[in-house]
Parts: structure tokens; C-alpha cells; sequence
């Protein structure tokens, strides 16, 4: 059920194709960007906690009052503010999908065609992504 998942809104995508190469949103978290392919991508994940039209966005750390949410929310990993520079925050499905929008200006959430287009490029979701340091 889309209410209970955490969505880690890992990477925002570019409307327009003008390949910035930083961006702010609304709290004034400067991001920088990547081009993959023909997409331009956060290089990091959000830590907003503003709606783009200035509504605060809800920080929940009950697991109890997470789970009976029915409004946009975000929480922290393992509940630690200072995991967010690091980590970005967790939004719920309600926040990702709230028409006042979470994503900078001009940016939105990937669809998952966009997905696609990124992961086909990759080579696939069948291919292993070995992560470095």
C-alpha cells in the first residue's frame, strides 16, 4: 500500500533541458546536477521541508503516526537530523504526490518512465551496480 512505503525521492528530474548545473530549493539546500544521457539528474537526494509554496512539510518520527498518515510527511533516517546532509530525507507517498510539490522549481519527481530511460541507458535492471568509495 503506497500509504505505508517510505519514498526516498532519490533522484529529482529536469523539466526543461537546460542542464543546470546546481539548483536550490525552497529551504535553500544548494544540489548539484548530472547529465546522463540526454536526462539531468540530482546528484543527491531532497532534504527539503517545505512545500514550493511555503507549507511546512511535517516531520513524523513515530512509526505508529507514519503508518496512519493520510497527509504528506517526512521523516529522517534512523530518526537522526544529522543523517540528512548525508542521506537526504524520507517522504511518504502523500508528500511526493501533494500539488504543492517538494521538487525545486522546475524539477519533479522521476516518473517511471523516466526511470526507464535511465536504467535502459545503464544496461538494464538486470545488470549489477557495483558501488566505489
Amino acid at each position: 500500500m503506497k500509504t505505508t512505503i517510505f519514498l526516498l525521492t532519490c533522484l529529482a528530474f529536469l523539466t526543461n533541458r537546460n542542464q543546470a548545473q546546481t539548483v536550490t530549493d525552497i529551504d535553500g539546500n544548494l544540489y548539484n546536477t548530472v547529465t546522463i544521457g540526454t536526462q539531468v539528474w540530482l546528484e543527491e537526494n531532497l532534504k527539503v521541508t517545505y512545500y514550493n509554496n511555503g507549507d511546512e512539510i511535517p516531520n513524523v518520527s513515530s512509526n505508529t503516526t507514519w503508518l496512519s498518515l493520510s497527509t504528506g510527511a517526512y521523516c529522517n533516517y534512523e530518526n537522526n537530523t544529522s543523517y540528512a546532509p548525508i542521506y537526504g530525507r524520507l517522504y511518504n507517498w502523500f508528500a511526493v504526490n501533494d500539488s504543492r510539490g517538494i521538487c525545486p522549481t522546475e524539477w519533479h519527481i522521476a516518473t517511471d518512465e523516466e526511470w526507464t530511460v535511465l536504467t535502459d541507458l545503464l544496461g538494464g535492471v538486470q545488470i549489477p551496480v557495483i558501488l566505489t568509495t
